[in-house]
């Protein structure tokens, strides 16, 4: 094969991943949020996540576009481990529309798209969104028929035709496909030279299988990548989609004979034949895995060992639709905010335990935490303002006043407790350290926020006059622990090198103001509290019955 055939051959593959790659970003672009809000939704089963991952997969002419936004989509907490299962087995199925397509010799009407596309993306008006999209599928094939042309007088190349030979054993073959994937990140290239060069003679059938085996092994190498440094469901989620190619690979190898005849029979034509391997070896791998996913689950669980508990960005008790009965539709509100301070109560245990022992991922987690605490706040006041357009009473009319500012300042510890995770990443970096009687003077502080962060939870939607007397307490226990460690952090700063100084005062005022925030959200749901019991009833009524408190006194307690 001499330079020319091969210079012909090189521009092909080139143009065809940067059309593949610049396809499935602009089909991102145009609908990512859809479908990043269909992968969220229609995967409650792995069936229903099978049908989903292969109809996006179809669209965006990528399962490694599909897979890597899955496995983000697990990272950020849209879909869980498991759901992730079902859309990775069916992105693999919907990789098979490619090479299908180059099959059937649509090919030939690549400059068709190639032109439509153009004129959409300068002159569409309302449809010029659409423009790129079509112009890069008409370049993806466009590609391959540069490629096809530049193979065929190499039929007779000696050289060309020894390489190719040694793809009689299938293990070099089904290494070759494999490699060249990895190499190319597009299963996509390797399956579609691989039905080219069986429908222009250059290969065989028994060629061919292997190295689209391969290919389905190495489209998985970008997964792996994109999941490092990612949280421990993310790297699972890549896991599996190795482990459902390779497994899927391992039983189909012992019988590559009756496979290679069940193939010829489906067509007359090499190429076609390669393509429709292809689809019979991921739709057949994809029953298998989908009706055994319960022990697949268990087998990448116990191969990607770990405790780290999954994040999902989920309400507790609030479904999607708000109930119709007000009620009913309170009382969720009511839980989930009770939900929502436990979940704040944990971002400050991960923010206090990273003082102590700072390790890869910590902040990842809690920036994650977070997040969530923002999602509540935002389902939350979306479901409280949606009520406040039905015809309510003033008593109804005041909660809703009452509930939005609870939400509003727990979503505000969340930010608090975020700031002492990054003060803790701070320390870190810097080389500081915290003194064990640091830690404990900090730790000692934060138990007592701690304990008042628990009354709130534990008496919302109102409190009894015992729990809010402990909470002034715990604001007096504070004050004094406060005052202590900063008399104490003064000798520390002038007796101990490389003394995280300025960061410990940072630590002590944002667990201060935190408190203050806890003091607020005491006094909104005493102050409802002593109304209720003003008016005849003793004692602390459901959720429904809160009004809305008077203006609140902001000044120092006792």
């Amino acid at each position: 094969m001499g330079y020319l055939e091969l210079f012909a051959i090189i521009p092909g593959l080139i143009l065809f991943l940067y059309g593949i790659e610049h396809f499935s970003g602009e089909i991102l672009k145009v609908a990512g949020e859809r479908f990043r809000s269909l992968l969220g939704k229609l995967t409650s089963t792995p069936l229903r996540g099978a049908l989903l991952g292969a109809g996006v997969t179809a669209i965006v002419q990528s399962s490694t576009a599909t897979t890597v936004i899955v496995i983000g989509l697990v990272n950020a907490g849209t879909i869980s481990f498991e759901q992730s299962l079902g859309v990775i087995i069916g992105a693999n199925v919907g990789a098979t529309i490619t090479a299908q397509l180059v099959a059937f010799k649509l090919t030939v009407f690549a400059p068709v798209f190639i032109l439509i596309g153009f004129l959409l993306s300068i002159a569409g008006r309302n449809y010029k969104f659409l423009g790129r999209p079509i112009f890069y599928f008409g370049l993806v094939f466009y590609s391959l028929t540069l490629i096809s042309s530049a193979v065929e007088p190499l039929k007779s190349d000696p050289g060309l035709l020894a390489l190719l030979s040694s793809f009689n054993d299938p293990v070099i073959a089904l290494a070759a496909g494999i490699l060249f994937t990895v190499l190319l990140q597009s299963s996509s290239v390797t399956i579609g030279l691989a039905v080219i060069l069986a429908g222009s003679g250059l290969i065989s059938l028994d060629q061919a299988i292997p190295l689209m085996l391969g290919a389905n092994i190495g489209t998985t190498a970008t997964g792996l990548i994109v999941s490092y440094g990612m949280s421990l469901h993310s790297k699972r989620a890549a896991v599996a989609h190795l482990l459902c190619s390779l497994l899927g690979v391992a039983i189909f190898i012992p019988f590559l004979g009756q496979f290679t005849a069940l193939v010829l029979a489906t067509s007359g034509d090499a190429g076609m034949q390669v393509a429709n391997a292809h689809l019979i070896f991921n739709v057949i791998r994809a029953a298998i895995f989908l009706a055994a996913i319960r022990p697949f689950k268990a087998l990448v669980e116990w191969l990607v060992p770990g405790n780290e508990p999954e994040i999902l960005f989920r309400t507790e008790h609030l479904p999607d639709r708000v109930p119709d009965d007000t009620v009913e539709a309170f009382d969720l509100i009511v839980k989930e905010l009770k939900h929502s301070t436990d979940l704040i109560i944990t971002l400050f245990d991960e923010s206090m335990r990273t003082l102590e022992t700072p390790k890869s991922g910590d902040i990842q987690k809690i920036e994650k935490l977070e997040s969530l605490s923002d999602y509540l706040d935002e389902r939350i006041e979306r479901a409280i303002l949606e009520i406040s357009q039905r015809d309510m009473g003033a008593k109804e009319a005041g909660q809703t006043v009452l509930l939005v500012r609870i939400s509003s300042a727990i979503e505000n510890l969340g930010d608090a407790g975020e700031d002492v995770g990054s003060l803790a990443k701070s320390i870190d970096e810097k080389g500081l350290t915290l003194s064990p009687e640091s830690r404990e003077e900090l730790m000692t502080v934060y138990r007592t926020l701690r304990a008042n962060l628990e009354i709130i939870r534990d008496s919302l939607p109102a409190i009894t006059p015992a729990a809010a007397e402990q909470m002034k307490q715990n604001d007096a226990a504070m004050r004094e622990q406060i005052n202590a460690s900063y008399r104490k952090h003064m000798h520390r700063l002038y007796t101990q090198k490389a003394y995280a100084g300025t960061m410990i005062v940072e630590v002590l005022s944002v667990l201060e103001a935190s408190n203050l925030r806890a003091r607020e959200i005491r006094k909104l749901i005493e102050a409802n509290g002593t109304r209720l019991n003003s008016a005849g009833n003793g004692n602390i009524l459901p959720a429904t019955a809160v009004i809305m408190p008077e203006r609140v006194n902001r000044q120092q307690d006792n």
